[in-house]
């Protein structure tokens, strides 16, 4: 079969899917566990939308509570599995070119939320599906395409689904980068409460998720700094404005998983207020947190040769009864490691009464070998069709639904050198790349459904 041939074919199909995918506003507002939309009533229809078209397209499917649902091909004993997600974070707080939930094109991109993560590669990884059953292609396995609506809040969908459904045997999920990436980061996620004993900080509000960097943040303050703030900004080159007794701060927002590309709204007015009129809490974040995207500061910076480093990201800041609730992610490249980061929390608080932490989640790390028949089989698809014979397979801190399979990996769809639109305004994905991706992932399915 000539893949590319047969994914081009399918272009303007595809991207019509995804247009009309991209439109329903899948983010999780309150989770609902046992209702008839426990991730909001766009995430249902998002999923309905995918499994009434796997319907109408002949395919099996299930529903699965609302939660999940899967969409499946083949014949056979062995089940593979191609996982995707359908929930997409928020926007708010980033300023985007056109409305995030209308899909725009121009200059040969789709613009949308969810565009990149993970609705596009969803609907590629479908229509690869979809082209093999239309060719007539005989798998001696069973394909089952595994579609959710909370990845980016939990997975509680993926929970909830492998507590009712069969677990497949290997897999990939299209939520990543190409070539393969056979490695992920154990994850931890904490609360910091600190509280202000000196009522300098009267407000304080940063951030919506853990697994986003956030660009903006405000601040109100029970003294007056206004006229010292736009020439402080203006000489360490950061934006923001003070309005309506607020400051605020403008920084660059970026996914969680690599904190070195953002600048954080939150440390900006941190660094600004440590400067002039230094507070316990000003201290302390300067001390141990601002702009330390390895946890240098706090002494928990570890490396992995395969891992590679540990990343910090301060994703929310709230005001809560005079105390600052601070919200952390971090991607660590150790297992059994937060038993040593707690102590340098414990350290870092001096013996403070007024600062505790909360572990609110973690996972360990995910790791399928380099040289087993799963990573050499998609990795010579993707380099047969793409061309390239420069890049290798390799580690990442981002968290994917691999994790749910033992023997499951993240692939594709963002080629090597690409920037990092995930998580960001103005999400995109390159419509070349796309229709590519249908191509790879037709061939990989094909070589792993033999």
């Amino acid at each position: 079969m000539d893949f590319k041939k047969l994914a081009e074919a399918k272009r303007e199909e595809a991207i019509e899917v995804l247009k009309k995918l991209v439109s329903f506003k899948s983010v999780l507002d309150e989770y609902k566990p046992n209702s008839d939309a426990p991730f909001g009533i766009e995430a249902k229809k998002a999923l309905e939308f995918m499994l009434d078209m796997a319907n109408k397209d002949g395919f099996k499917t299930k529903n699965v509570d609302n939660y999940a649902g899967h969409i499946e091909y083949g014949e056979g004993d062995e089940l593979i599995g191609v996982l995707g997600h359908l929930d997409v974070v928020p926007v708010a707080g980033q300023n985007w070119t056109t409305d995030p939930f209308v899909a725009d094109i121009r200059d040969g991109k789709l613009y949308a939320r969810g565009s990149e993560d993970d609705k596009g590669p969803v609907v590629a990884a479908y229509f690869a599906l979809k082209i093999l059953k239309e060719q007539g292609v005989k798998l001696n396995k069973r394909v089952r395409m595994i579609v959710g609506c909370d990845e980016e809040t939990g997975s509680r969908c993926l929970t909830h689904y492998f507590e009712h459904e069969e677990m497949p045997e290997l897999g990939f999920s299209p939520d990543a980068e190409f070539p393969v990436i056979y490695g992920e980061k154990a994850m931890a996620s904490y609360y910091l409460y600190l509280k202000e004993e000196d009522d300098v900080i009267l407000d304080f509000a940063s951030g919506s998720r853990l697994n986003i960097l956030p660009a903006e943040a405000k601040m109100k303050l029970s003294v007056d700094l206004s006229n010292e703030f736009k020439p402080w900004l203006e000489e360490n080159g950061f934006e923001g404005e003070y309005k309506d007794g607020y400051y605020y701060a403008y920084g660059k927002s970026c996914h969680a998983a690599m904190p070195e590309n953002g600048i954080n709204g939150i440390f900006i007015l941190m660094e600004f207020l440590n400067d002039f009129h230094p507070t316990k809490i000003s201290r302390y974040f300067h001390d141990y947190l601002t702009f330390d995207p390895h946890g240098n500061k706090l002494g928990i910076d570890v490396y992995d040769e395969d891992m590679k480093y540990l990343t910090e990201n301060v994703g929310t800041v709230d005001f809560i009864d005079g105390a600052l609730k601070v919200g952390i992610n971090y991607r660590i490249p150790k297992d059994n490691y937060t038993d040593f980061m707690e102590e340098m929390f414990t350290k870092s608080f001096a013996g403070n009464a007024n600062y505790r932490f909360e572990l609110i989640s973690k996972s360990e790390i995910h790791f399928v070998p380099r040289d087993s028949f799963l990573v050499e089989t998609l990795f010579n698809a993707y380099r047969e069709l793409s061309g390239d014979t420069v890049n290798e397979p390799f580690t990442i801190g981002g968290g994917t639904y691999a994790k749910f399979i033992k023997n499951c990996v993240a692939f594709g769809p963002a080629l090597p050198g690409e920037p990092d639109v995930c998580h960001i305004a103005d999400e995109y994905i390159d419509l070349d790349n796309f229709v590519n991706s249908i191509a790879i992932y037709m061939k990989a399915i094909y070589d792993l459904g033999k």
